[in-house]
């Protein structure tokens, strides 16, 4: 019984798939058939009339390829017993638009007349009835076969506390999904028991109760951090008499294990913990910096020989400032700035420490002394920050990204404000955009912690739009 319910499952999971993909197919041959003034079954010879040519049955062959991987990426096809039937709905409504817009493309690019906006409506309704239509269908077909006892999931909770009794409140409820609580099993005779809990036994009568009781499934909801090596006996269990395990982790672990990666190394297996996930968009992102920085650097070449000769003519020393910088993964890089105080800045520091008007370990005074009158109005103008685009460019910084930080202000850090360090400075970020000087240090690093955790490329767009008007307006430099 257990292993007709999974053969079930799994047929189920493959039947949506190939008929997706088949879906697809009908509503393509339909929509051309419609395009091609075909009325009635017996003139279906009409749409293999026309000669395809090489690339159009290759650029057919790639769409349907191109369908395939969008409907796994937006489908969650393997989970989809546990997934309810609007959010099914949506996800395949969604999927059903991508490969519509596809469509919309290879009929651009190879010029079918048969593909006008017209015929892609149709194609999209169509598809989105069919496979609408098919998960009605098998969601109604579940209910009705949950009901029967030979398709019943009988299940066993490990844990009894709140979390153990929720998850089981919630398991029950989707009735869909024909699960029958059989009990529950303390992990240890400590445990806090939550009212109404059936518990048959503990973790050591577990082996004893699968081998005589009907169990399918052993749901476990333990914390992993207090309970790893009984989590691991468990599913040591589940695999020696071939019972499910599913095991439910608490946000903070959900995290860590959705990022997981596994992969096989000279034969051995390898687990990879917090691997980038954003790999097409980090493209992007330095594809950006180059052609933006590039872009701006050549368009300021004039302004840069302007305020070269100003600096030359208004104090002694280098045009440029070249201060060493903690970069990616605490690497040290030279980040250049027009130069705007008097050359011996860095030995005249000391005398000023007791002026710091910023909190924390970053150091900055309003009327500093050491600040040439070039160097007011380049650093007013946020135009000394500029050669920072050749840093930008040849890949030291991104145009977006927290703010490389001195060696002595990273020593200085508590433990979570390092994360800052995981990835590439920038130029400008969430902080400058939200008030720059008026902000105190903690919220400055909260922020940056923001930008890390949300990333995405249409957030550096974001904050390169605001960036404008902020520089623009002088808005908080100093």
């Amino acid at each position: 019984s257990r292993h007709m319910i999974r053969l079930r499952h799994k047929l189920f999971i493959h039947g949506l798939r190939v008929f997706d993909q088949a879906a697809l197919a009908l509503s393509l041959f339909i929509t051309v058939a419609i395009a091609k003034g075909v009325h009635s079954w017996p003139q279906i010879y009409i749409v293999f009339q026309r000669e395809y040519k090489l690339i159009e049955s290759l650029a057919l062959i790639l769409m349907f390829v191109a369908w395939t991987m969008v409907y796994n990426r937006f489908v969650q096809y393997d989970t989809n017993q546990f997934v309810r039937l609007l959010r099914q709905l949506w996800l395949h409504l969604k999927a059903s638009t991508a490969t519509a817009f596809l469509l919309l493309l290879a009929g651009a690019l190879f010029d079918f007349e048969t593909l006008g906006l017209h015929s892609i409506a149709l194609f999209w309704a169509l598809n989105i009835t069919l496979g609408s239509v098919a998960r009605i269908f098998i969601r109604i077909t579940l209910l009705i076969s949950s009901r029967s006892e030979s398709s019943r999931r009988n299940i066993l909770i490990v844990g009894t506390g709140k979390s153990a009794v929720e998850l089981s409140r919630k398991a029950l409820a989707r009735s869909e999904l024909g699960y029958q609580l059989c009990g529950y099993i303390s992990a240890n005779a400590e445990d806090a028991v939550a009212d109404e809990v059936n518990v048959i036994g503990s973790l050591e009568d577990l082996p004893k109760l699968l081998e005589k009781e009907k169990i399918d499934e052993i749901l476990i909801a333990l914390s992993l951090q207090e309970n790893l090596a009984n989590v691991v006996k468990i599913i040591q269990y589940g695999r020696d008499l071939g019972v499910v395990v599913r095991f439910i982790p608490n946000t903070g672990l959900a995290q860590v294990i959705k990022n997981l990666h596994v992969e096989t190394f000279e034969g051995s297996l390898i687990v990879t913990f917090f691997r980038e996930s954003h790999v097409g968009q980090l493209f992007i992102k330095r594809v950006m910096d180059v052609v933006i920085s590039g872009f701006m650097l050549l368009l300021l070449t004039p302004l840069f020989l302007i305020v070269a000769i100003a600096i030359k003519l208004d104090s002694k020393g280098p045009i440029f400032f070249a201060q060493e910088r903690v970069g990616m993964n605490k690497r040290a890089f030279k980040l250049l700035k027009f130069r705007s105080m008097v050359v011996n800045a860095e030995e005249l520091r000391e005398a000023l420490t007791d002026q710091n008007e910023v909190d924390g370990p970053v150091f900055k005074i309003k009327k500093d002394p050491r600040i040439t009158r070039v160097g007011r109005f380049i650093r007013k103008t946020s135009i000394d920050e500029l050669p920072q685009l050749w840093n930008a460019f040849i890949g030291d910084i991104s145009l977006v990204g927290p703010r490389p930080p001195l060696f002595s202000e990273v020593d200085q850090y508590e433990w979570l404000f390092r994360r800052r360090l995981s990835v590439k400075p920038g130029i400008t970020c969430l902080w400058q955009v939200s008030g720059r000087n008026e902000l105190s240090f903690d919220e400055w690093m909260e922020l940056d912690k923001e930008y890390i955790e949300t990333w995405s490329i249409w957030l550096d767009i974001a904050i390169l739009l605001k960036t404008i008007p902020t520089v623009l307006l002088g808005r908080g430099a100093s």
